[in-house]
């Protein structure tokens, strides 16, 4: 596998193999990204399509300060982050009350009771504000003030959403782990 710098100015001079190679193996894990950011696996994929479109327009502007992959992951991450205003814009969210009882059970076996498909599905069955503020904070290591600016909200609200968040988070993995030891 070439190095970041040889996959970088491969895609700089257009050459069509650097460019399917740093998909190939950056691809997957920026995939991740979008999934936990967004509420389904289409919304992933257009999400990732549009950020390697943007990777690839804009690569030659990558600085070298920092690694290649965060600079990439941001770009995943302002995108889902587009879509979830998009989303806000339309008034495709609804409120959680109306929301939880249309919810799936996820229920995965695996040898560890919390692998991270499961949880990855839990995070996503969060309301969207809640789903990103946690993502936001708790993964990607933004502070509050960070998270307000970029999703355009006071940082009490970032504050709020984030208790709310984990606090719902907690009560699926409790109502997950009693119903595994009632099997």
């Amino acid at each position: 596998m070439p190095s970041d710098e040889q996959l970088i100015s491969g895609c700089i001079n257009g050459e069509e193999k650097y460019r399917y190679l740093l998909y190939k193996q950056y691809s997957p894990m920026l995939y991740g990204t979008a999934l936990r950011y967004t509420k389904t696996e289409e919304d992933a994929q257009d999400v990732l399509q549009e950020a390697f479109i943007l990777i690839f327009d804009n690569i030659a502007q990558y600085n070298g300060k920092g690694k290649l992959v965060a600079w990439m992951n941001k770009i995943v991450i302002n995108q889902a982050l587009k879509l979830y205003q998009k989303q806000i814009k339309k008034n495709i969210l609804v409120d959680y009350e109306e929301y939880e009882n249309t919810l799936t059970d996820y229920s995965i076996v695996e040898s560890d009771w919390l692998g991270y498909q499961l949880l990855l599905n839990m995070i996503r069955q969060l309301p969207e504000g809640y789903q990103m503020v946690f993502n936001l904070c708790e993964i990607e290591g933004y502070s509050y003030e960070e998270v307000s600016k970029m999703l355009k909200c006071s940082t009490s609200t970032c504050r709020s959403q984030l208790f709310k968040a984990k606090k719902k988070l907690k009560q699926k993995i409790i109502d997950f782990q009693n119903k595994k030891e009632l099997l």
